[in-house]
């Protein structure tokens, strides 16, 4: 057995770190759902209702954030090195802040149709945090750690699919869409949720970091 798995062994169990991560990707795909609800809505106060919650979760985010950099700094021993608890907080974070983005943009231009690639870019984003749940509430695991790494295949596989979708749809928005006010208020929304989802693969390659090194 490797010299820093013995010393994992002989670490006390973590009770901060791993219950705040959980946490924040709980939050992540709350978010994530509540988005798509908003997508799926056509009642305008409804809609309004399905922005203020996006926006509860986004500030809830902000407040696991902030409690696992406080910990951070007051805690001299980390369940796994303090950078990566710095990057994947900062990361999981930035997902909700995107999503939550996505969201005010739909209310702030008044977007009632929604275009078909809003709910598919939607869905990856919900599948990705989906995937980043699993892994994070692994990451205690020390013997089964190494099996979630096809999690992190697959959110990397998710985002190339976003990608995919993000250029066609862009080609055709300047191709066909006449308005430019509207061409602008859709390349937005598309923009932030393209975001969302290159978010989620930092994460997953913080998380493969962390697989890699524990494994």
């Amino acid at each position: 057995m490797k010299l820093d798995k013995i010393f994992q062994f002989l670490l006390p169990k973590d009770t901060k770190f791993f219950p705040l991560f959980s946490q924040a990707s709980a939050n992540l795909v709350n978010c994530s759902v509540e988005f798509q609800k908003l997508l799926n809505c056509s009642d305008e106060e409804e809609r309004n209702e399905l922005v203020k919650n996006v926006k509860k979760f986004e500030k809830t985010g902000d407040r696991i954030t902030e409690t696992i950099f406080d910990e951070l700094n007051s805690t001299f021993i980390t369940p796994f090195d303090r950078e990566d608890i710095q990057k994947l907080a900062n990361r999981i974070d930035n997902v909700v802040d995107l999503v939550n983005t996505s969201a005010k943009r739909i209310q702030l231009y008044k977007l009632v149709d929604i275009p078909p690639v809003f709910h598919k870019m939607a869905e990856l984003v919900t599948e990705a945090s989906k995937e980043i749940d699993l892994v994070v509430k692994g990451l205690n695991k020390i013997h089964d750690i190494s099996s979630y790494k096809n999690h992190c295949l697959r959110i990397a596989e998710l985002e190339n699919e976003s990608d995919a979708l993000n250029f066609s749809y862009l080609s055709e928005i300047f191709d066909t869409e006449t308005n430019a006010i509207s061409l602008i208020k859709k390349r937005d929304v598309l923009n932030s949720l393209e975001k969302a989802m290159d978010r989620c693969e930092d994460v997953a390659d913080i998380l493969n970091t962390i697989l890699v090194k524990y494994a």
